[in-house]
C-alpha cells in the first residue's frame, strides 16, 4: 500500500506535469510564424522567376483524360480514399533569369501536416526564359476529403486548389 507520502507527491505531480504539457502545447501555436495564405484558384501567384497560376484542378475520374503514355505509376487504381486529381498550371517568367521549371519542386499540402508529389507531369524540367509561359500539367494522388489543399510553388505562397477536386464536387 502506498505512503501518504507518495500519495502527497503524485496529487502535485500530476497536475504540474499537465500544467507544463498545456503550457508548451500553448507556446508552441502562438510563437509559430504565421502562415503566408496562397493565391486564391484562379489568380496568379509568385515564384522564383515570375508567377503561377491554376487554370484547372479536375478529377481524372470527372473526364476520363489519360495521359499520352501509359506511365507505370497510373497503371494501378489508387489506394483507398485517395483519387487523382489533374493540376493545370500556367507558369510566366517576368525576371531576367526566368522560371526553371521541374515538376519534382512541386507538391500539394493539406492543413496539417499532409504533402504529395506528382505521380506524373509533363512537360520534362525545363528554362522558360523572361517574356514566354510554360504550360503543366501534374497529376497528384489526394485524399478525397482533404481540406485547405495548397499547390506549393517553389518560392512562393503557393496556389489555393479550392473544392473542386473533391469527387461529387460540383
Amino acid at each position: 500500500m502506498a505512503s501518504t507520502a507518495t500519495i502527497r507527491r503524485i496529487r502535485v505531480l500530476v497536475p504540474l506535469i499537465l500544467l507544463t504539457l498545456v503550457g508548451t502545447l500553448v507556446a508552441g501555436i502562438v510563437t509559430a510564424a504565421p502562415r503566408t495564405p496562397p493565391a486564391m484558384l484562379g489568380a496568379s501567384g509568385s515564384l522564383d522567376g515570375g508567377l503561377g497560376r491554376i487554370n484547372g484542378v479536375i478529377p481524372l475520374e470527372a473526364d476520363g483524360w489519360t495521359p499520352p503514355s501509359a506511365p507505370a505509376s497510373l497503371a494501378s487504381p489508387p489506394d483507398g480514399e485517395m483519387h487523382r486529381v489533374r493540376i493545370l498550371v500556367e507558369l510566366t517568367a517576368m525576371e531576367k533569369d526566368g522560371i526553371y521549371f521541374d515538376p519534382s519542386r512541386y507538391a500539394v499540402s493539406a492543413l496539417g501536416t499532409g504533402s504529395w508529389k506528382p505521380v506524373w507531369a509533363t512537360p520534362a524540367p525545363a528554362q522558360v526564359p523572361q517574356g514566354e509561359s510554360l504550360n503543366a500539367t501534374l497529376v497528384f494522388e489526394l485524399p478525397d476529403r482533404a481540406i485547405d489543399l495548397t499547390l506549393e510553388l517553389p518560392g512562393g505562397p503557393g496556389l489555393s486548389l479550392g473544392a473542386g477536386h473533391h469527387r461529387g464536387a460540383k
